[in-house]
């Protein structure tokens, strides 16, 4: 018995840690490491797994006109397969499992709204924060089936009004927050 338990905790080390998402927006924030992200690829589904630590949710059951998830409590997923990063499919989830898809084919040109087939789930834990996963099919974005070529980043926003703060695995501190910017895209199955 002792040897399974053993093999076990040595497994569970040896296996890759998530990533957290640092603060990129504002310079400080009361909330400390509140999310983590793995990813993963099983065939040509692209699974990113988000874990939220929040004393607070900022979330509505039901979003009215002109509202989007990223206006509240959201985790967002950028992805691409090319050097350039354009084009770029960009996928939000809320704590209540609202979704939001956009095509950026360039700088200027996106199309919101889009399906690109999309399945995602979020659970919310009372008194403690949320979860998200998004399971995105990648061969309809045009994945030719190359690990290596799916890029992007992850990124959360968190709070409401003055205590909002913006974070992303791979993008630097700034002033404000600009997601949209695909230099700073990475190989994402990283944070598996």
């Amino acid at each position: 018995m002792k040897l399974l338990v053993l093999a076990a905790m040595l497994l569970a080390s040896s296996s890759a840690q998530a990533c957290d998402l640092s603060l990129v927006a504002p310079a400080k924030s009361v909330l400390k490491k509140p999310v983590q992200v793995k990813a993963s690829l099983a065939d040509d589904i692209l699974t990113a797994s988000y874990s939220v630590t929040a004393p607070s949710l900022n979330a509505t059951k039901v979003l009215g006109p002109g509202q989007y998830p990223y206006m509240f409590d959201v985790v967002e997923l950028f992805v691409t397969f090319s050097e350039t990063g354009y084009p770029y499919f960009e996928f939000e989830v809320s704590p209540y499992n609202q979704n939001f898809q956009v095509r950026i084919l360039t700088h200027a040109q996106h199309q919101e709204g889009v399906d690109l087939s999309l399945v995602s789930t979020a659970t919310i834990r009372p008194g403690s924060g949320w979860n998200a996963e998004l399971k995105i099919p990648l061969k309809p974005l045009g994945w030719d089936g190359d690990p290596k070529k799916i890029r992007g980043n992850f990124y959360s926003i968190l709070g409401r009004g003055s205590t909002r703060s913006y974070w992303s695995t791979f993008l630097p501190r700034a002033k404000k927050a600009d997601f949209h910017q695909p230099q700073f895209f990475q190989p994402l199955l990283q944070c598996e």
